[in-house]
């Protein structure tokens, strides 16, 4: 039976899933450059007119975005990007700690030389994006050694909430917040962690690995505290 020939107007329309997936990129993207900071209204509109999409996908980007905790929705207002808040920060970073932390006797076990030849190449893009000044490459890279290190546990759950957490995190903490620390310290805890995983020493990369967390985890409250105390200041 031959098959139906699809006309170019078929072939032309994308589905829903993907312009969503389209939009949330744009809006992430937006976050990530410091275009949409707390506080500010998502002008959605304007936002689909420039994407050339219809207001379906775009609202569907931002529901799911409501949903991970960055927006929030205001009824007959829109959508603002949520303004940041010191207990949030906390919980975002002792729930990371518990991910992480759980995963390393599996890594351990699950490490073979492919995962070795993989850590091992993380961690060299990491170091090497320090030397660069970009914040960016930076981040990319330093999210992707810790969802290496995730990914050999082969634990699917956890690399999932995992992989949304650290989206969540660095979408909503300022960068500059994240690596203000000078880069040498935060290039030897991730060395540290690599050492003690590549050594097979389950309690010690664990506690590098809840080291390396707290020590940011302070790094970022006490920014935050700084600003915020700033702020005040001004309004006062």
């Amino acid at each position: 039976m031959a098959q139906k020939s699809k006309s170019k107007s078929d072939l032309a329309v994308k589905p829903y899933p993907n312009l969503t997936r389209e939009a949330y990129n744009e809006i992430r993207r937006l976050i990530f450059l410091n275009e949409l900071r707390p506080g500010q209204k998502v002008a959605y509109r304007k936002m689909a007119q420039r994407l050339g999409m219809s207001l379906t996908p775009v609202v569907q980007a931002l529901k799911h975005m409501e949903f991970m905790g960055l927006l929030q929705h205001e009824p007959n207002r829109g959508f603002y990007i949520k303004p940041i808040v010191p207990q949030e920060v906390s919980e975002a970073y002792d729930l990371r700690e518990l991910l992480e932390s759980k995963m390393i006797p599996k890594i351990i076990v699950r490490l073979d030389e492919d995962g070795q030849r993989r850590l091992k190449g993380a961690l060299e893009d990491y170091i090497q994006a320090g030397h660069t000044g970009s914040l960016k490459l930076r981040l990319a890279k330093d999210m992707n050694f810790h969802m290496t290190l995730a990914e050999i546990s082969q634990q699917s759950i956890t690399i999932w909430m995992l992989r949304y957490l650290l989206d969540f995190l660095y979408l909503r903490f300022e960068k500059e917040m994240i690596f203000s620390r000078p880069q040498e310290s935060s290039a030897a805890e991730h060395r540290r962690i690599y050492d003690c995983v590549m050594e097979r020493n389950p309690r010690a990369a664990r506690k590098a690995m809840r080291d390396h967390i707290r020590s940011i985890k302070s790094n970022v409250l006490e920014d935050l505290h700084n600003r915020l105390s700033e702020t005040e200041e001004i309004e006062i």
